[in-house]
């Protein structure tokens, strides 16, 4: 395919050097070759790239003597690329026969149930909606349409629920169920707990990773973005535009507002305000977090000074 044919597919796009430039894949700046179309966003990995290969970059970052296109946001146009290049064979539709369906389930005529899916009494699931090998809805699972639920997920099984009482631990019945928006998608292995009564709600839009694990009753927004092993605790409520970065954490009971970032192996313990940026245990302000790093870095050296302090004070030799 030549840089022009890309050009005219995609909107945009500016031709830099040959148009008849041929490539044939998309590749990663490690990988370029001749026959590569390299996208970058980040313009210190022009430095690895051979000058054979083509690349789409910003135009103040592209490189003289290269080949490629230019556009305002390299990264967006991504997924349009790698769909022109590896087109995405359509889901089927239907019910696979080895797969598990409840007869009180509802499955849309376009949605498809994978070869040993579960999907339990009484869930819900919706047009264009797959659920993948080995994905198990149990009971009371409804989820929207255009969503995709990756194997291995385990969606509406017992919240962790119990009471201590003088003869031990009590287990609270779980009633709820989950409710999931569309255009939602839920990794490998992930699980998701019903509600104790009431549902767990997943807000339309949302991406979740695999191994993630989402109490019973928690509340998400829409479009929100939660990263591999991280856990979220019940019945905490989560704004619009919400994410939560790898094996982050957050307690139960909390609330969590619009477009807030928690970084990389965090620990909410607390409420956060809308619009924040947060990391560190017990999560902070990030550059108040930063700071305190730096400062406890410094701790060895402080405390031999302390001693030193004190050791003239007291009349001691250093």
């Amino acid at each position: 395919m030549q840089l022009s044919d890309i050009a005219s597919q995609l909107d945009g796009l500016t031709i830099t050097g040959n148009p008849s430039h041929e490539v044939t894949q998309i590749s990663s700046p490690e990988n370029a070759n001749a026959s590569s179309l390299c996208v970058i966003w980040d313009k210190s990995a022009l430095a690895e790239i051979p000058l054979d290969a083509a690349i789409i970059t910003r135009p103040e970052d592209f490189p003289p003597g290269h080949d490629g296109l230019t556009c305002d946001n390299p990264r967006a146009i991504l997924p349009q690329l790698i769909a022109i290049f590896t087109p995405q064979t359509p889901h089927p539709k239907g019910i696979h026969p080895s797969s598990h369906v409840s007869p009180s389930a509802t499955i849309h005529p376009d949605a498809y149930i994978a070869p040993l899916a579960y999907v339990g009494d009484e869930c819900v699931v919706g047009a264009g909606t797959v659920i993948e090998p080995q994905a198990v809805l149990l009971m009371r699972v409804r989820v929207g349409s255009n969503c995709l639920i990756h194997s291995g997920a385990v969606i509406g099984a017992d919240g962790f629920g119990f009471e201590r009482t003088p003869s031990g631990l009590v287990k609270i019945p779980q009633s709820g169920g989950v409710m999931i928006g569309n255009d939602v998608e839920i990794g490998a292995n992930t699980t998701i707990d019903r509600g104790t009564m009431g549902d767990t709600v997943i807000g339309s839009g949302t991406k979740i990773d695999n191994l993630v694990q989402i109490g019973h009753n928690v509340k998400m927004g829409r479009n929100c973005i939660i990263c591999s092993m991280s856990g979220i605790g019940g019945s905490t409520e989560l704004g619009d535009n919400v994410t939560l970065s790898i094996q982050a954490g957050i307690t139960d009971h909390a609330k969590i507002g619009d477009n807030v970032i928690i970084a990389g192996r965090s620990g909410v313990t607390h409420d956060i305000p809308a619009n924040s940026v947060v990391s560190g245990f017990p999560a902070r302000p990030h550059n108040e977090a930063k700071r305190a790093l730096v400062l406890a870095a410094d701790l060895p050296s402080l405390y031999k000074r302390i001693r030193i302090l004190e050791r003239k004070l007291e009349g001691m030799p250093e």
